[in-house]
């Protein structure tokens, strides 16, 4: 087919077909024009917790190393996907991964909620317990959009309900907290390294120089 022809096609062709070329057009110009290709936000968290299983009267307590690299629009203020992460250990007698989403819902600035829904295997101490699971949490709390980087700080509060595969009526719900990793590991070592050169946090680590005088400046002469 010529390209005269094709042409005609386009723009004599029916309405349905020319809105349709139109909308992809338009698709096009926005995702070259718009902001929302910018780079992802990825967090990581050490969260511990407790909580009860419907099938073990005894409270539960739990560590966990949680994780999203999360994709949208650029600021706190958009809403955004992406995979997510959890390594769990409930009373050291366990080992549990876990893989899903994560959905950041931007309800208010700086405070969002996440969702994540994930689905994994625990390998348990009683016999015939380790299995498949999945897991749902709902977090609230402080998260940061990091416009010089990568990385978004967070400090969350989670409830999460978890349900075994092999047993639909095995549940756990627990309620914790979440700290931002970067900072559970940035402040110990800045601190390590303080102490071991010895330098003291409110002097400068090396002496100013004194400024030199400044020259006086003569004025220049006004012509009449």
């Amino acid at each position: 087919m010529s390209s005269a022809a094709s042409d005609r096609i386009v723009r004599g062709g029916p309405p349905r077909c020319r809105r349709l070329l139109a909308s992809i057009a338009l698709l096009a110009l926005s995702l070259q024009a718009s902001p929302a290709a910018a780079g992802p936000q990825w967090s990581a968290r050490f969260g511990q917790g407790g909580g009860s299983r419907t099938w073990d009267p005894e409270f539960l307590w739990e560590l966990q190393l949680r994780s999203e690299l999360l994709f949208g629009a650029p600021g706190d203020e958009h809403l955004r996907i992406g995979p997510a992460l959890e390594l769990r250990s409930v009373d050291v007698e366990t080992f549990e991964v876990g893989a899903g989403l994560a959905l950041l819902l931007p309800v208010v600035r700086g405070f969002p909620i996440v969702l994540s829904a994930l689905g994994g295997y625990g390998w348990r101490s009683e016999p015939d317990a380790s299995g498949l699971f999945l897991v749902t949490t709902l977090a609230w709390g402080y998260r940061s959009y990091d416009w010089h980087g990568s990385y978004a700080l967070a400090l969350q509060p989670y409830l999460s309900g978890r349900m075994r595969l092999d047993d639909p009526r095995h549940w756990e719900i627990t309620l914790g907290v979440e700290l931002d990793l970067e900072g559970i590991l940035l402040i110990p070592i800045l601190a390590l390294r303080m102490l071991l050169s010895g330098d003291d946090p409110d002097e400068p680590s090396e002496p100013l120089e004194p400024l030199e005088p400044l020259e006086p400046v003569e004025p220049r002469a006004q012509g009449r």
